[in-house]
């Protein structure tokens, strides 16, 4: 169901009507934030999705806009699962069984690329709208480690006014029509920030590890498939659905968790309930739709059993006061 549906059902239990302007504001901040929690609760069916990606070795690599956390990652050609660490197990000794087929998750950041050309950046958008939305953009200088400036995009191009040796946030005030460009002097394009979005952000995977040579050698190098969840939308607009349908009355009670966190003298308790409430509906939501579905288990030797001894080729370990091998 859309948006619509769940400012309704949240308007009609706590009193606030999303037909006044103020009112809808206030019923967007909590559908925005519960949205985002529910969002982060697990990954309900309908919220992965698969591409395959080319990427090249010996680099960082920033994910599309439309991606969120990647989850699996897995080569191609051979079908051989890279192993995802986080940025710390580079630094620990003996850190990979494997160090040839590793993705390192790194931060998310605004550009999608890095700033070559110190110089002014261009903001651009396909059309000028009425009123015209306003594009912030912070970063550092030559002259300053950190500065901010707002760009009226009151033409389909204007030109910051800083010239800007890295943007480390690029946002906008509103959820608008189209999406928004940022390219530097030579029209390299630097980062977008979707039309449904309030700020660009990008996935970064340092991909040093990619076992590829420089040159291609046959029609599958470099390509690996991605499992990732889909990145959230700021939701604004009434015909706006959630990213995994079906979870709309388990957002309509993760809005009202959130409302009553705030009001008194019962809030606090009626909060705990409708937490309870909408982590148990998604649950069974989640529990129902993976009923037919068939779920492999891979039983293997864990690393820990190579720690004792063998003896006379066997390995013999404690169960209920026996020995047995």
């Amino acid at each position: 169901m859309p948006l619509s549906y769940v400012l309704e059902q949240v308007g009609n239990k706590i009193g606030l009507d999303p037909a006044v302007t103020t009112e809808r504001s206030t019923l967007l901040r909590f559908a925005n934030e519960a949205a985002d929690e529910l969002w982060a609760e697990c990954d309900i069916l309908g919220s992965l999705e698969e591409n395959t990606f080319r990427v090249n070795g010996d680099q960082t690599i920033s994910m599309p806009m439309w991606v969120g956390r990647v989850r699996a990652v897995r080569d191609a050609q051979n079908r051989v699962v890279w192993h995802l660490n986080q940025m710390r197990p580079r630094y620990n000794e003996l850190n990979w069984i494997d160090g040839w087929y590793n993705y390192r998750l790194k931060n998310t950041q605004a550009l999608m690329a890095t700033i070559t050309n110190i110089s002014t950046v261009n903001v651009t958008v396909p059309f000028v709208e009425n009123p015209p939305i306003t594009v912030s953009l912070s970063g550092s200088t030559a002259a300053a480690s950190n500065i901010s400036e707002d760009v009226v995009m009151n033409a389909l191009s204007v030109p910051s006014v800083n010239s800007f040796t890295n943007i480390t946030s690029c946002k906008k005030n509103t959820v608008n029509a189209c999406d928004v460009t940022v390219t530097d002097a030579d029209g390299k394009l630097l980062t977008i920030i979707p039309n449904n979005s309030l700020a660009a952000q990008y996935q970064i995977l340092d991909i040093s590890g990619a076992p590829w040579l420089p040159q291609v050698t046959g029609p599958f190098d470099n390509y690996v498939e991605i499992l990732f969840k889909k990145a959230l939308p700021w939701f604004s607009l009434d015909d706006q659905e959630f990213p995994a349908q079906g979870y709309d009355n388990q957002w309509v009670n993760k809005c009202l968790q959130l409302w009553n966190e705030e009001a008194t003298p019962v809030g606090p308790q009626a909060a705990l309930a409708y937490d309870a409430k909408a982590t148990r509906g998604l649950a069974r939501k989640k529990t129902e739709q993976n009923l037919p579905t068939e779920d492999r288990v891979s039983f293997v030797q864990n690393p820990h059993e190579s720690l004792q001894p063998r003896i006379r080729g066997r390995r013999f370990t404690l169960w209920n006061g026996r020995r047995r091998g």
